[in-house]
This record gives structure tokens, C-alpha cells and sequence, in this order.
């Protein structure tokens, strides 16, 4: 991958990495000259024969085009040993044999290797130039660092000046886009909100999913311990570690993919592995570097919700009053508790008090409130970021320190997340010591409204006719209350709700990792490193007393019945609000011990041979505290007040509250704890000849305290096997367009565990018992000793290359997963105390291509940094994942679960053989009935003639599905829709450049997704919708009268008679259910299917450096000045109207969709 770089930063980057290699080229040389000393006696001999011959000393000094100093380029004398590495002047002395023809080789990384015939001058300046292909060389897999050029694995380095040029504050959505074969889905545009990220798809049925994150070595460990469910639901509030890293201190970002790359991390690196190297101090002088962003961004418009409007919600409710639908009592006249204002104008109508041209006159207004709910509940952002950071050194200690603060508003009022972040690396380089020091903190405080307020959901989903305030500007409040009889109290405002909840989040982490390596001999060093992290996450969540929740606990009795003023016995909370408390500390440590070799095996450097093993032991501790106090009183000192306390002869005023307190066990507060402990042996073995064919062997034996009984359950061998092919250094050296081309393969098992199993028996201690009036204890946990790890074999080959002198580079690569003895859940008798069981029988398959190519068109580069011509690249990439459970007995669409819901096969949650995971089906929606416009559907008509039995008698529909299973009746009724996932994903990247400018934008597309369009008549299967309820602008078109089905496929309002039938279908209740109602298949019919393809404009950058002329008199080393934008535009199915690609309908939280944005920035070094 090819790497664009200003010139400027270019050099500065070279000398900067140069202070960092000067001692490790001095090391090598050391190395170099100990080869003879270990070799054979033909080596010997060349050394002794050496002596006899003069030297002499020759220096000079080695810089670039530019004429800065280059520190730390290896010198040689090409063929032998003998050989330095410049200082921090870029001067360099050697004592050579005076003898003619001697060539030296001055190299560098990034820089093109330059040979210098010696003559008998006694000083000898070089020149280098960069070769920005070579700036990549090294990639860092957390375990190791590996020349790109020796690179047996598939591995994709992120192009971090690219990223960098996009403000975007999380580093997980950053990446979208970016890596070929990662599928990143942002399901809400919520401040801290946690995307879905595969890395080359789904590789287990019921195991974690997500890939494995490293930070300088170090695994990350979320400061919560999520449940597989949580991460695949995307709930907003969970806390992820990477949210804590400050993207302005990360160095460099490599995805590893295939078992090759991620077998050395075991079990957890199933899904990949993600990389994160952190900046280091560089030898110099002090540089002081800000960095700091504005963001503003927009909000959704009434343009971007396709619902309706006053006017045309009105129009339904008067058909629905025509109809029959809505019904007021009379016997309600003049009480408290009306829905709305439109249904409490009709039962003044039925009480009298209005004529009907009144209630016209009163309907005609409030056709024209027009609330915009997005307008008052959600607002345009505006956000900022700071980083401050220090780095600097000498040849033997650097050090880098950095302090950082953001903070994202959200889209939603209220909403924020702020993060306080600081950094300390110090890395010493000492004789044969390599020391290192890295302390990391960071503190994030989120705010957001509880998700049962639901303020997306109502800003959508609300009608329009509904007002917000009253004329005298008070806030409007409207009953909202499931009886019908408005007993209690229940007002309800939204703007109220908002005011009067809360969801706080707070997650404090801190870790500290040490590293040492001592150099043995030359070829030999040890190493050890270990950490130590600790992290708190608090999430507090409050119903205040005066909001609609703690209301519809408190069940105070209504204006105008008997008992108003008064509060219900079984009131559930008689005072205060509610206070949710949830506690959660991590605790994790890791030791790892290594022992690397490394050596030529002969003098000519043709045979060279690594090995090294490692020796890991982790431990990962969670605990926890939940609890729910009511009475809660904060305005008075954060007050839980005394109510239900029993008189002198033991009666209560509120026996549900007492109850609640004494038997809920979140009344009663939870406590959780969870230990993991892993140990691991790694192993590793590299072969190199003339760099032309190298082959690598990665083992890895993990045990860990989930896995039980048999010692060859309990340990779990993961290997892999890996080879290259430079064929440009022999079969095709002489061709010169060809600068890289190579071949490599693959192929290693990788395995995953159980979170949720143990192979022991869980007895949970509980409290008194309620009948026998003793402690006791359950089960929580049955044992599960047979369980074993999922195994996942993985084929890899790739094609890397290089042509054109650079212009052309990238690669393309085929992968094949085969996932064995993937956990399942299993139905079984409720004899052996469970209903279901985990068992290992799942098989699934994966396979897919990538791409990725870097074209330079155009590069006219002059000779100093500010001349620069016109520069254009081009980084096209895509990423294609096939997945597919496999089952050698069943055919293909044969359901593996035992026991199925026709809601499983709905929301994507059904197994089916040989279909992809997240596979979704719907019914078959066969057009509306031309009598009274309902929705039909196939499958549905119970005397539909279907065959004959075995006694020649006609076979209905009914009696067919009573000889089916459930999973077949499904089968029959329903068809394959899709896949919730894409099954490619993939990017465009454009950088334009001239002189001190740069211009790059990313386009981001996503292919093969579905998903459902939003609700019409939601989860409650009613086509009767109350007022206060908006609607879809769909039903604007409905159906009306016959001959409409013609022209519109929107079913039509029933009449109350036909409509009371539909909410009892034939199919209820009987073992075959096989759905709700005819508007919940309709909503979950293939017409509410579309594609979830897209096109997106993820970012716009344009940058200016300013020039170092102008730097320099403003005593700067160096500033640019960015202005990007995010997000802007998104090219989508037109039946989606708004709705977001990545929100499926079938969810009852509407999520905010990911919003433009638009930042400008500056960074500045001193």
C-alpha cells in the first residue's frame, strides 16, 4: 500500500525515524561483525586475511535532497561485515581495506538504496533519495515487527496521513471504508455510540463477533462486560475501550486478517485483530505540537422523515370516526384523561357541548399546529477537540506526553459525550537494554436520555397535530394512559420527559505497560512485558418524580373520580422518583515473556532464520453492583425518603411497593463477578532465502478456566502456516516495470469460547425463601463439561505488487473460512432442569475476494517542499464476504434450531442450512382485497383447496399446516429476503495536490444488504392507530374505494366490525402460529423490503500547509490548516424515503442516523 506524504513532513519524518534506528543500526552492526566470530572457518579466514591488509579510514556524510542530515543509515561494505551507521549529524567514519573496487551501501528506510564504488577518496557524501513505497516497510502485529517485504500473512496497513486529514472523533467509524474485507455499520449517529464491525464476516453462530483490539502490545479490555446479544443489538450506552483512545496519538493502524496474522493472539483474535501503535518521542530538540477542531453538525429535517403532516393526519382521523374506529364515552364528559385534543373535541361533540360545525371549526385548526417534533427535541451540534502534546529526546531516551479533550454533542437535546485524555511514553536504548514505559489515562462522562423516553421514536412517530405548549406558553400535556377508564393521573409531555430524565454515563481507565529487551548475544534476545489496567464504569440512570414514568408508578387518582388527590394502594412507587445504580470495575493484568532468534546462516546473507517463543499469562476480573432505589428525592440532598413503613400492627399503606421492594432483585441490588484467566505458549519460526522465498510457522497453545474436564478440551492448539514468493527477485528481477511482485499463502486453524458457559456447576446463593422462610440457594449455571472451542480453518493467497515505478501498487487476495464445532443452542426435556443447552454442531463457511490499488496517475514533485506540482492519486478498494451455515444431513433452507418462533425467521435470529447468519424472511404479500382494501396475503385462506389426502378427500390449507411443523408452515407462508449484512463494502479514495495545497475525498458503498422499511402500524399488529400517533406519509395513499388496489398496494381503513375480526386470524393460538395479524405481516411483508445498498460521501478534505518561509518567522517548525466535511450526501434506494440504509424497520428504537458534518482544524508544532 502506498503511502502519500508532503514533502516536508516526508524529511522530517526520515530524520526523525532515523534518531530512532541510529542505535538499532549500531546493534546490527555489531551483529554483523559477530557473524564471523559464530560462522564456519572459510569466515575466519576472510577475517585474518583482512588483517594483512592496510586499512584505511574514510568518512563523509549521508543526507537528503534537501541537504538535512540523515541519523542512523546503515553503511556497508557490500559483501562482508564491516560496516556503521551515521550519527545525529548524518556523519559517519569506517576503516575499510585500501584496496580498489570496494563498494559501499548506504541504506535507509524510505529511502532508496545507493552503492558508492571506493576509489581511494578519503571522504565520500551520499545523497539519498526517499522511495515513499519503502516508508511502509515495517508492519507491527502487536508481537512482533516485520519487514512489509518479508510479509508471509495478509495484513492491511490504514494510510494514516489519509485519516488524518477526516476529523472524526472515534477511531472505529473512522475506519469505514478503509480496510478492504471490514464491514463497519454505524446504526446510530448517538455521541459514543458503538458500531458493528466484522473483519471478513461471520465467522460463529452464537460467540462473540467482534475482532480484538490491541494498543501498543497490550489487548484492550472493554471497561463493561457485554453480552454477545448487547454488541450484536449495538446498544448505544455500552462502553468500549477503544472510545477512550485519542486519535491524535495514534502512529499507525494494521488489520490483521488471516490465521497467519492472528494465531499468535489465540482464541480472542478469531475475528481479527485489530493494531494500534501509539506515537513515539523522536531524537531532537523539543517539539511542541497542537492540534484542535471545531465540528458543527446538522440535525434531521421534516424533509428527512417522510410522515405526515396535520392536515393528513386529521384526514384519517375523521375517516376513522367514519368508520367507526374511534369511539368516545359520554359518560366522560368534562373528566381528566382524554388522549387528545381531537378526541376530546368528539366527546364534547357526543356530550353536547360542541355543534359539529364547532368541532369542524376545532378540527380545522389543528390541521394546521404543524409541531415540527424534530425541531424541539433535537438540535444542530456543535463540538470541539483539543490535543496538546509534547516529544522530544536524545539518541538513548525520547519521550512523547500528551494531554487531550473533546466534546461531541449530539443530535438529540441533552446529549453529550466529553473525554479527558493523557498520555506518557518513554522509550530508553541503552548498551543492550531496550526499555520502554507507557502510562495512559482517560476519562469519558456521556450524557443521554433513558432509551425508554424514546425521543427519536416520539419526534417521528408523533403526530403533528399534537401540540407542544399552550397559548399561554406552558407546556401542553395529554393523558397518555393504556385503560381506557383514565383512572389514575398520568400527564404526559415529552418536553417534560426530557426535562425531567436522565442517563449518565462515566468510565474512568487507566493502564500502565512495561517492556524490557536485553540483547544476549547478537542473535539473541530476551524480553518482557507486562500490564496492568484498571477501569470503572458508572451509569446512573433517574426518573424524576414529575415525569410521566414516575407517574405511571405512583397511580394517583385522576381529577373528577372518587377518590382524586388520593394515591392507589397498589401504588409502585408512592413518592420520589426512581434511581437506577450500575456499577461495574475491570480489572486485568498480562506477563509475557519472549525469547527471540534471529542470524544469517552463511556470510553471504542469503540464508536467514528467526525463531522466538512466547510465553503469555492473562487475567481479566469483573464485578459489579446493580441496584434500583425508589423515593428518590435529589433536589433535597439527594434524598431517598421513608414511605410503606409499617404502623403498630404491621399493615402498610402500599402492599405493591412493599412487595416490589422485598422480591425484586433489582430492588435488592445485584452483584456480579466474572474471572477469566488465560495462559498461552506461543511459538514461531522464520525462513528466509535471498529474501526471494520465506516461509513462517506460527503455534499457539491456549488453556483457560471456561473450558472444562478432558485436558484436550482444556488446551486448544491454534497454528497456522504461511509462505512468499518475491518473484521480483529472480523469476522476473530484470523487468523494469516490475518493482514488487509476490505471491503469498496461508493457512491455519483459529479457535473461540463460550462467555456464557462454564464447565462447572453455578449455584447462585439467594435469600429467605417466600414459602419455607430459610435461606436457599438455584442454579444458575449447569455444568457444561463437553463443551469444546470452535475451530475455524482459514485459507489465504494474495497477490502483491508494485509496477510502474510505484504508480501502480496494491494487491488482491482470495480467503476461505470453515468454522467446525460452532456453539449452538440446543432444546432439551426440562427433566435435566434446562430447557437449552450449548453444544458444539454449528458449521459455517466464509469466503470472499479484496482489492485494494493505489494509482499516481499524475506526480510532478520539484525539489523543495514548498514547489511541489500537481500530484493525483486514486486508492480504490472493495471487500467481498459470502457466508453460509452448512449441515451435512439437512438440505439446503432446513431450519437447526429445535425449537423455532415465526419471529426468529422475522428478525434474522433463524439458523437455516445453507443461507448466510442474519437471513431474514417475509411474508408474500399477494396485493388488497377489492372489497374493503385489507391486505392479503399467500398461505392465508384456511378453505384454500391445497391437494388431497391419503384418502382422496380435498385438502385445505388449515388441515395441511396442522400435518406441518411450525418451521415448515414458514417456509410455506414466507420467503428469503435477504441478509441484514452486506456481503461487500468498499471505498474510493481521491487525493489532489499542488503546491502547498491537498484535496481528498472518500466515497464509501455498501452492496448486498436488506432491510425492512419502518413500521406503519408498529408492534402492537393494530391497524387503528390513536391520534396522538403519526403515521407514514405512505398512507397518504391508501386505499379508499374499490378499484384502488389498482393503483396503490396501502391497505385501507376497515370498518369496526371487519376490523375486531382481523385481530383474531384462524392460525391464533394453534401450534403452527405462524404470524399476528394481517398489519404485522403486512409491515413484515416482502413490500416492506428494500435494499440497504449505498453510496456515501464519508469525507471532504481540503488542507493547506503553510510554507516553511512563513513557519520560521512565526517560530513555528511547521502548521497546516484543514477544512473537512463528513457524511455529506448518501445515494440510496428511493423506497427507503428517508429512512436511514443501515436502520431496519423491524427495530421499535428508531436510532438517529449518522448526520453531515462539517470541521475545521489546526495543527501547529513549535
Amino acid at each position: 500500500m502506498k503511502k502519500t506524504y508532503d514533502r516536508k513532513v516526508f524529511n522530517r519524518m526520515l530524520r526523525l525515524r532515523g534518531m530512532t534506528l541510529l542505535c538499532f543500526s549500531r546493534l546490527l552492526m555489531f551483529l554483523l561483525l559477530s557473524f564471523p566470530l559464530l560462522g564456519r572457518a572459510g569466515t575466519m579466514n576472510l577475517v585474518q586475511a583482512q588483517v594483512n591488509v592496510k586499512s584505511v579510514e574514510i568518512s563523509g556524510k549521508v543526507v537528503d535532497k534537501n541537504n538535512a542530515p540523515l541519523p542512523g543509515v546503515t553503511v556497508l561494505m557490500k559483501g562482508t561485515g564491516l560496516g556503521t551507521a551515521t550519527d545525529i549529524n548524518g556523519t559517519y567514519k569506517l576503516s575499510i581495506p585500501d584496496q580498489q573496487s570496494i563498494v559501499l551501501e548506504f541504506s535507509f528506510v524510505g529511502m532508496k538504496t545507493k552503492t558508492v564504488t571506493y576509489t581511494g577518496q578519503q571522504k565520500i557524501n551520499v545523497v539519498l533519495e526517499e522511495d515513499v513505497s519503502e516508508m511502509e516497510e515495517v508492519v507491527v502485529t502487536g508481537y512482533q515487527k516485520i519487514e512489509r517485504r518479508k510479509l508471509t500473512s495478509s495484513i492491511t496497513t490504514v494510510d494514516m496521513d489519509r485519516l488524518r486529514m477526516v476529523n472524526q472523533p472515534s477511531i472505529d467509524k473512522l475506519l469505514q471504508g478503509q480496510v478492504p474485507g471490514m464491514t463497519i455499520v454505524s446504526t446510530s449517529g448517538a455521541p459514543g455510540a458503538v458500531p458493528q464491525i466484522r473483519i471478513r464476516g461471520t465467522s460463529t453462530i452464537s460467540g462473540n463477533v467482534q475482532p480484538l483490539w490491541v494498543v501498543d502490545g497490550i489487548i484492550l479490555e472493554d471497561p463493561v462486560d457485554a453480552s454477545v446479544d448487547d454488541l450484536l443489538n449495538n446498544r448505544n450506552l455500552i462502553a468500549s475501550g477503544i472510545g477512550g483512545v485519542n486519535v491524535d496519538d495514534i502512529e499507525s493502524i494494521n488489520v490483521l486478517k488471516d490465521a497467519a496474522a492472528t494465531a499468535i493472539y489465540g482464541t480472542r483474535a478469531a475475528n481479527g485483530v485489530i493494531v494500534i501503535t501509539s506515537k513515539k518521542g523522536t531524537a531532537g530538540k523539543t517539539r511542541v505540537t497542537y492540534n484542535g477542531s471545531i465540528t458543527i453538525g446538522m440535525r434531521p429535517k421534516l424533509k428527512d422523515a417522510y410522515m405526515m403532516n396535520s392536515k393528513d393526519r386529521i384526514d384519517v382521523n375523521m375517516e376513522m370516526l367514519s368508520q367507526g374506529l374511534l369511539k368516545a364515552s359520554s359518560n366522560k364528559a368534562g373528566q381528566y384523561g382524554t388522549v387528545s385534543d381531537f378526541e376530546r373535541y368528539f366527546i364534547d361533540v357526543n356530550d353536547h357541548k360542541l355543534s359539529w360545525e364547532q368541532f369542524q371549526d376545532k378540527v380545522n385548526q389543528l390541521e394546521t399546529v404543524n409541531t415540527d417534533w424534530l425541531g424541539l427535541l433535537m438540535q444542530d451540534t456543535y463540538s470541539h477537540a483539543h490535543t496538546l502534546s509534547v516529544s522530544g529526546g536524545s539518541e538513548n531516551v525520547r519521550y512523547y506526553t500528551s494531554l487531550g479533550y473533546s466534546t461531541e454533542n449530539g443530535n438529540l437535546k441533552g446529549e453529550e459525550n466529553n473525554r479527558y485524555s493523557a498520555m506518557a511514553k518513554v522509550d530508553i536504548n541503552y548498551n543492550k537494554f531496550i526499555l520502554s514505559f507507557n502510562l495512559n489515562g482517560n476519562v469519558q462522562k456521556r450524557q443521554y436520555t433513558p432509551q425508554e423516553v424514546g425521543l427519536m421514536s416520539y419526534a417521528l412517530n408523533t403526530a403533528r397535530s399534537v401540540g407542544a405548549y399552550n397559548e399561554d406558553g406552558s407546556l401542553m400535556f395529554y393523558q397518555r394512559d393504556n385503560n381506557l377508564d383514565h383512572m389514575y393521573s398520568k400527564p404526559f409531555s415529552i418536553i417534560n420527559e426530557r426535562k425531567n430524565t436522565d442517563d449518565d454515563v462515566q468510565t474512568n481507565a487507566i493502564s500502565a505497560s512495561a517492556n524490557v529487551e536485553y540483547r544476549l548475544i547478537p542473535s539473541l534476545k530476551v524480553g518482557m512485558q507486562f500490564s496492568y489496567g484498571v477501569s470503572n464504569f458508572e451509569e446512573k440512570v433517574y426518573f424524576g418524580e414529575k415525569s410521566w414514568y414516575a407517574a405511571n408508578l405512583k397511580r394517583e387518582y385522576a381529577p373528577g373520580t372518587a377518590n382524586f388527590g388520593y394515591i392507589a394502594a397498589n401504588s409502585g412507587m408512592p413518592v420520589g422518583g426512581e434511581l437506577r445504580l450500575n456499577n461495574t470495575k475491570n480489572e486485568n493484568y498480562s506477563i509475557r515473556a519472549n525469547l527471540a532468534f534471529n542470524k544469517f546462516l552463511d556470510k553471504e546473507n542469503c540464508h536467514q532464520f528467526q525463531a522466538s517463543v512466547i510465553g503469555e499469562l492473562s487475567s481479566t476480573l469483573y464485578t459489579g453492583f446493580a441496584i434500583t432505589k425508589r423515593g428518590y428525592i435529589p433536589e433535597r440532598g439527594m434524598l431517598f425518603d421513608d414511605v410503606n413503613l409499617s404502623d403498630s400492627w404491621g399493615y402498610v399503606s402500599y402492599p405493591d411497593y412493599d412487595n416490589w421492594l422485598k422480591t425484586n432483585s433489582a430492588a435488592k441490588g445485584i452483584l456480579t463477578h466474572n474471572l477469566t484467566r488465560q495462559v498461552g505458549l506461543v511459538g514461531t519460526l522464520f525462513y528466509a532465502y535471498k529474501d526471494a522465498y520465506i516461509f513462517n510457522a506460527n503455534m499457539r497453545i491456549d488453556g483457560s478456566n471456561k473450558f472444562g474436564d478432558a485436558s484436550n478440551e482444556k488446551l486448544n492448539p491454534i497454528w497456522s502456516v504461511s509462505g512468499r514468493w518475491n518473484i521480483h527477485e529472480n523469476l522476473l528481477s530484470n523487468k523494469w516495470w516490475i518493482n514488487t511482485l509476490a505471491l503469498k499463502a496461508s493457512f491455519g486453524y483459529q479457535g473461540n469460547m463460550s462467555a456464557q458457559d462454564s464447565p462447572n456447576l453455578i449455584v447462585q446463593r439467594k435469600g429467605t425463601h417466600w414459602a419455607f422462610n430459610e435461606l436457599y440457594s438455584s442454579i444458575k449455571y449447569y455444568p457444561n463439561p463437553h463443551l469444546k472451542w470452535e475451530k475455524t480453518s482459514t485459507y489465504n493467497i494474495e497477490l502483491e505488487y508494485s509496477l510502474f515505478n510505484n504508480k501502480l501498487v496494491g494487491n488482491f487476495s482470495y480467503y476461505y473460512r470453515h468454522t467446525t464445532d460452532a456453539f449452538m443452542s440446543k432444546t432439551v426435556s426440562r427433566i435435566n432442569g434446562v430447557s437449552s443447552y450449548t453444544v458444539n454442531q454449528g458449521t459455517l463457511n466464509n469466503q470472499g475476494f479484496e482489492f485494494d490499488i493505489n494509482y499516481t496517475p499524475i506526480e510532478n514533485l520539484g525539489a523543495g517542499g514548498e514547489k511541489r506540482g500537481f500530484v493525483w492519486r486514486i486508492n480504490p478498494n472493495f471487500g467481498s464476504v459470502f457466508n453460509q451455515l452448512v449441515d451435512k444431513v439437512k438440505g439446503k433452507d432446513k431450519v437447526l434450531q429445535d425449537e423455532i418462533r415465526y419471529g426468529d425467521y422475522l428478525d434474522g435470529r433463524v439458523q437455516v442450512s445453507g443461507r448466510p447468519v442474519n437471513t431474514f424472511y417475509s411474508y408474500k404479500f399477494t396485493g388488497l382485497d377489492s372489497k374493503d382494501g385489507r391486505p392479503t396475503f399467500y398461505g392465508t385462506d384456511a378453505d384454500e383447496i391445497v391437494g388431497k389426502d391419503k384418502n382422496g378427500n380435498d385438502l385445505t390449507r388449515q388441515r395441511a399446516y396442522e400435518l406441518m411443523t411450525l418451521g415448515e408452515v414458514c417456509m410455506e407462508v414466507m420467503e428469503h429476503s435477504g441478509c441484514r449484512e452486506p456481503f461487500l463494502q468498499g471505498s474510493i479514495s481521491n487525493y489532489l495536490g499542488w503546491r502547498n495545497w491537498g484535496l481528498s475525498f472518500n466515497l464509501a458503498y455498501s452492496v448486498g444488504s436488506k432491510i425492512r422499511l419502518l413500521q406503519m402500524y408498529g408492534s402492537n399488529n393494530s391497524a387503528v392507530l390513536p391520534p396522538v400517533t403519526n403515521m407514514r406519509g405512505e398512507f397518504v395513499n391508501r386505499w379508499q374505494r374499490p378499484g384502488d388496489e389498482e393503483y396503490t398496494n396501502v391497505p385501507g381503513l376497515l370498518d369496526a366490525k371487519s376490523y375486531n375480526r382481523t385481530k383474531t386470524p384462524w392460525w391464533n393460538d394453534k401450534p403452527y402460529e405462524f404470524a399476528g395479524t394481517i398489519w404485522n405481516m403486512y409491515d413484515n411483508s416482502n413490500l416492506r423490503v428494500a435494499s440497504g445498498d449505498y453510496l456515501k460521501l464519508t469525507s471532504l478534505s481540503l488542507r493547506y500547509v503553510v510554507p516553511e518561509r512563513i513557519c520560521h518567522k512565526m517560530y513555528m517548525k511547521s502548521a497546516y490548516l484543514n477544512v473537512s466535511g463528513t457524511n455529506l450526501f448518501t445515494i440510496c434506494s428511493k423506497e427507503l424515503k428517508g429512512q436511514d440504509p443501515s436502520q431496519s424497520g423491524s427495530s421499535e428504537l428508531i436510532n438517529i442516523s449518522v448526520r453531515p458534518t462539517y470541521s475545521l482544524s489546526l495543527n501547529v508544532t513549535f
